[in-house]
């Protein structure tokens, strides 16, 4: 499972109102404790970075920034005293392939709305 979203303080919370779905828990063995099935989210991709479970803990840390991005932003960004790897890395570009595919999917997601692409 991958979460991928917009990353702000609004986003990215200290503590939730309310859970819809369990994610790792409480961290640790918590998914095996309540008897889940599957080993949750493995990635979180946000417009910033890239957040991975720690071995653990399967607390989400930042494994790799995005080009352009700083750790300050990330920290702005985030509600919670966000913590990065040891070695974290810088996400690499999209290819031209890979941004030919977002351009489509953009431009048939904004006709699908009556819209033109690029247009907020």
């Amino acid at each position: 499972v991958l979460i991928i979203l917009k990353q702000s303080p609004r986003a990215f919370v200290d503590k939730l109102d309310f859970i819809t779905s369990v994610g790792h828990g409480e961290g640790g063995d918590s998914r095996k404790r309540l008897g889940l099935p599957g080993e949750g989210p493995v990635g979180i991709i946000t417009d910033l970075c890239i957040m991975e479970p720690e071995a653990g803990t399967h607390e989400f840390i930042v494994t790799a920034i995005h080009p352009g991005v700083t750790r300050e932003q990330i920290v702005a960004a985030t509600g919670w005293a966000i913590r990065f790897a040891d070695d974290v890395q810088t996400t690499a570009a999209p290819t031209e392939t890979e941004l030919g595919a977002l351009r489509d999917l953009e431009a048939r997601t904004a006709a699908a709305h009556g819209q033109v692409a690029g247009e907020a």
